[in-house]
């Protein structure tokens, strides 16, 4: 009886944390991806790109996107800045933001054609630290609503494994230098948040060409 009540009490605090988890939108950590030596989840109802562009339906057909915290990880510390204006028509692959690291830059295209209905104006000055939520980056009236080229869920979450090991292995190999070693490796291999801060203009490029288009 004992043992049994147990069991129970142990299946209830998982469903409860479930639902949690739920009700935050994120996945359970059991399809979390370990990646820069912890855990981070990725939105249950969004869908993700190929090019670390999530985006989530909102109301009227609209599409909510942002950047993922694959991106946020890699660079540490950013700041976004949307070059397409509310009204504006934008292309699948076309640029639509600027995220800023120091003196430096990189650009994210759209996943999506249509035009955008909302720019998120309070991510002016604002370092990103919740990309799935406050600092989302545009809404967009999608020219179609088909969303199937697109990974969510447990997929999302292999995928974004897959990706980490492939950055992993773009890092290594770019660490040729030894003065970078004790700056992109921590002990057991995990990568330094940040990492991509410590390399030239040449690599930020190359990551750009190889895991954001």
């Amino acid at each position: 009886m004992v043992a049994l009540f147990v069991v129970l009490t142990f299946l209830f605090f998982i469903i409860l944390d479930l639902l949690v988890l739920k009700a935050q939108g994120k996945e359970h950590p059991a399809f979390a991806v370990k990646v820069f030596n912890k855990k981070f989840y990725f939105p249950l109802e969004s869908f993700i790109s190929s090019g670390h562009i999530w985006l989530q339906k909102a109301q009227n057909g609209l599409l909510k996107l942002g950047i993922d915290e694959f991106i946020l990880k890699a660079f540490g510390k950013l700041n976004l800045i949307p070059i397409k204006s509310e009204g504006e028509f934008i292309n699948k692959g076309e640029p639509f933001l600027k995220a800023i690291f120091g003196n430096r830059s990189i650009l994210l295209r759209s996943p999506i054609e249509g035009k955008i209905s909302f720019v998120n104006k309070n991510l002016v000055s604002k370092v990103i630290d919740d990309c799935y939520g406050d600092d989302w980056a545009i809404i967009i009236e999608p020219k179609s609503n088909n969303l199937n080229e697109f990974k969510k869920s447990s997929e999302a979450i292999k995928w974004l494994h897959e990706e980490f090991t492939r950055f992993k292995d773009f890092i290594a190999a770019k660490s040729n230098n030894p003065q970078l070693a004790g700056v992109t490796l921590q002990d057991g291999g995990n990568i330094v948040e940040g990492v991509l801060r410590s390399f030239d203009d040449s690599t930020i490029k190359e990551f750009e060409e190889q895991f954001l288009l």
